[in-house]
């Protein structure tokens, strides 16, 4: 059994998540997740798990795999945007994640900016354990 690392959920079927291994993948494929959605670069950390052998663990559960690769700290609003139309697409529920879910975080509010109030997605984030004045500024800008 794996110890998954911990999950924030942003909505009732997205949830944001720290690096996976293989073995995380697994675990989230027996609790019923349908898709993965992936924000790391190839190769950020030398520790980090190598994407390809991710992918493959995900496909041959029959998860739905999207790797939208962002860099930390430069997330854009059009990431934003095209994290939307991926979560929208995606069979439910998902699990996005990246180093630490912060990534994925900022990359939903990003994608509700158009539909939500900064100050309801401030809310909703920090309802859910993020913890980031800096990105809550842009938010509310």
């Amino acid at each position: 059994m794996t110890n998954l690392p911990p999950m924030r959920q942003l909505e009732e079927d997205l949830r944001t998540a720290g690096q996976l291994t293989s073995d995380d993948i697994r675990a989230l494929a027996r609790d019923g997740v349908k898709t993965l959605i992936f924000n790391r670069p190839d190769q950020e950390t030398e520790d980090q798990p190598a994407t390809q052998e991710l992918q493959k663990t995900a496909e041959e559960l029959g998860l739905h795999w999207v790797h939208q690769p962002v860099i930390s700290g430069q997330v854009s609003d059009e990431e934003g945007r095209e994290f939307g139309r991926i979560y929208a697409q995606a069979p439910k529920p998902v699990v996005a994640f990246c180093r630490s879910g912060a990534r994925c975080g900022c990359l939903w509010a990003l994608s509700k900016k158009d539909q939500e109030s900064g100050e309801a997605l401030v809310a909703k984030m920090q309802a859910a354990g993020f913890d980031m004045p800096d990105f809550f500024k842009r938010l509310l800008a």
